[in-house]
């Protein structure tokens, strides 16, 4: 294809959908009381699942952000907000500033107020219908649900694709993102950097991966290599050698050897 028609033939990402930018975050049904009717599938692995460990709480009312690779103390800092240690000094506005949007759940953006630390089930499966129970495809990401790929892809790059701002508050995450929204409504991402070799082979693999479904048109999709409950990469492990693994993993020898983690994005820190 020419380039020429490689760009006629490209999406206009924010062309479907629509958003909640801005309006008010919906009174969504909570983890717990999700668990409740979900303890037995859902409730044994959800403790160590990284979604539900984002922030995490420590000793000394203290909390932890991150991975054990890279952690990061909080502590309360008044209503739904915390401070981030950053060197000796308990930085007040960093978190809001910059984490809220990614580790914590129904982000209050002009407040920088969270509902929920961690991520809760609302994060990805939205604001639920009651009478899911008798019909699990009303929710989101439920296994009979045949969702768009497109939606698929906002409910996960919300998260995960770096590097972004909200068109309407200039911060480095969305803008009351609801599964089910077009994220990119909002949120604003130069797709160009997916062809950067200058990002890290994870943050490039997501680029990849979400240009692919929202400008060409893909439909391979996260949760074709990921889960979201119990450990969220241990499908990709079992998928098979394709283009898209050589993001993270060498072309030739074992899977397990994969490329440097070496670049850290400007928001993150990391």
């Amino acid at each position: 294809m020419t380039p020429l028609l490689l760009f006629l033939a490209q999406l206009d990402p924010a062309a479907w959908g629509g958003n909640h930018a801005g309006k008010p975050i919906p009174e969504y049904v909570t983890g717990d009381q999700c668990l409740f009717c979900h303890r037995n599938d859902i409730g044994p692995t959800w403790g160590k699942n990284p979604h539900n460990l984002t922030v995490r709480e420590s000793k000394d009312d203290e909390f932890l952000l991150g991975s054990r690779k890279h952690t990061r103390r909080l502590k309360k800092d008044g209503y739904c907000k915390f401070a981030l240690l950053t060197g000796a000094e308990w930085d007040k506005k960093r978190f809001g500033d910059r984490c809220a949007g990614c580790h914590t759940t129904a982000v209050d953006s002009a407040a920088r107020t969270f509902s929920a630390y961690a991520l809760d089930c609302y994060t990805c499966h939205g604001d639920v219908d009651l009478n899911h129970g008798s019909n699990t495809s009303l929710i989101w990401l439920s296994k009979k649900r045949r969702d768009d790929a497109r939606a698929v892809t906002s409910i996960c790059a919300q998260c995960h694709l770096r590097g972004g701002r909200s068109r309407s508050t200039g911060l480095p995450y969305p803008n009351n993102f609801v599964a089910g929204d077009n994220l990119f409504q909002d949120f604003q991402v130069d797709f160009a950097l997916a062809a950067a070799e200058t990002l890290n082979a994870g943050d490039r693999h997501v680029y990849r991966n979400v240009r692919d479904v929202v400008i060409e048109g893909g439909t391979v999709t996260c949760l074709n290599c990921h889960r979201v409950h119990a450990v969220s990469s241990e499908k990709h492990r079992r998928a098979l050698t394709g283009p898209a693994c050589l993001d993270c993993h060498n072309a030739q020898g074992p899977k397990k050897v994969t490329q440097p983690y070496t670049v850290h994005s400007q928001t993150c820190d990391y």
